[in-house]
């Protein structure tokens, strides 16, 4: 991921590790997910090369916050976040 991003450096800090995926901009270019050749994928879909699965991962409480760096409906609680996740993107719930 690192790679990815063009981030070097000891990804043990913590603030370098945050910067790796915090954000949907990061998480995409961590991952090389490109508009151009992913935009169209079923990511639910069992064939597709890029997919979203579950882990079995189910945290204790996911909180709704309005969202961030846009303008648009900014005020609408559309962001839904994993509560006290040190890896999410703006102010920390």
């Amino acid at each position: 991921m690192a790679q990815a991003r063009g981030i070097e450096g000891d990804l043990e800090r913590l603030n370098l590790r945050r910067s790796l995926t915090s954000g949907p901009g990061r998480l995409a270019e961590a991952f090389d997910i490109t508009r151009e050749r992913d935009n169209d994928k079923d990511v639910t879909a069992a064939k597709s090369d890029l997919r979203i699965v579950d882990d079995g991962f189910r945290p204790e409480k996911i909180a709704v916050t309005p969202r961030i760096g846009i303008t648009k409906a900014a005020q609408e609680e559309l962001r839904f976040v994993v509560a006290g996740n040190a890896f999410v993107s703006g102010k920390k719930l």
